[in-house]
């Protein structure tokens, strides 16, 4: 029995087993005292327990939920979660960008409990975070604090800081109509969140913290959202200078991968290329 199998990103098993189909059930995990809804899905029994498990985080303000995505990584063998953060499509608490960072950290940390192993046949030892736009800071910015995450996978990720330069009132401009969906104090609390914490959110700032980790950053390049030049090329040096530098070390072992699409931010056009890199990343990444 594998552990994955790449064959079924995209098709499915001739047979199963009717004693253990691959299934879903409902999240309902407790952040900081608020109840985060979602989606926790499981492959079914032809694969050898424990699975690899991957967090999906969505960005701003969550209407995109990348199932095909999801789907597709439970397929070929993974446990996955679908979570709403907090003050999202019926989660509890306020939308903030600091609260994402936070509900993404408690999540992974409650993945790997021994209670929720146990019951979804998790590998604590191969958890993964997923996030796309501003669901990308939310990975990076939780996974540089937790020495145990097996990999991060950054779609078209968002810096909220980079575009600080700009007025408040044109930065707020963008969070206005999106946002209205969520429930938070308004866009000038989302904006003072993130001007407060600007340090912690600035993707440059979380390089010594994670450049000993498998990152996989997917990139629009006409991406008129998560400016490439500016969010995620200055990132990307990092990385690879870093790389470079260490590869007659044990770091040379972690894979550092870029691929970029010639698509924009929702990377539509090349969503299948996309779930067989993020396949391969998860798939080599496991152990």
């Amino acid at each position: 029995m594998p552990h994955l199998n790449l064959n079924y990103l995209f098709s499915d098993p001739e047979a199963m087993d009717a004693h253990a189909l691959p299934n879903y059930d409902g999240l309902d995990f407790v952040s900081a005292g608020s109840h985060i809804y979602g989606e926790i899905m499981w492959p079914s029994g032809e694969f050898k327990k424990p699975h690899p498990c991957v967090i999906m985080l969505h960005g701003f303000p969550g209407s995109a939920r990348n199932d095909d995505i999801s789907h597709a990584l439970c397929r070929m063998g993974c446990v996955v979660l679908v979570p709403h953060h907090r003050g999202a499509w019926g989660s509890q608490g306020k939308y903030l960008v600091t609260h994402c960072v936070e509900d993404a950290y408690n999540l992974a940390v409650h993945a790997r409990s021994e209670d929720f192993a146990k019951k979804y046949a998790v590998d604590r030892d191969n958890i993964f975070l997923l996030g796309h736009s501003m669901g990308g800071n939310s990975a990076l910015n939780a996974g540089k604090s937790i020495p145990w995450i097996r990999g991060l996978i950054l779609v078209a990720p968002y810096d909220p800081t980079c575009l600080l330069q700009k007025s408040k009132e044109e930065y707020l401009s963008a969070l206005l109509n999106e946002g209205k969906i969520l429930n938070s104090d308004g866009t000038d609390a989302i904006y003072e969140d993130i001007l407060k914490n600007r340090g912690n959110f600035e993707f440059t700032n979380a390089y010594p913290n994670v450049r000993d980790k498998n990152i996989l950053i997917i990139s629009a390049l006409y991406d008129s959202v998560s400016i490439n030049d500016k969010m995620i090329a200055p990132l990307w040096k990092l990385l690879s200078n870093g790389a470079k530098e260490t590869q007659e070390s044990d770091a040379s072992k972690t894979i550092h991968r870029l691929v970029e699409y010639p698509t924009e931010h929702g990377i539509l056009g090349r969503r299948i290329s996309m779930i067989k890199e993020i396949g391969k990343f998860v798939d080599e990444c496991s152990i």
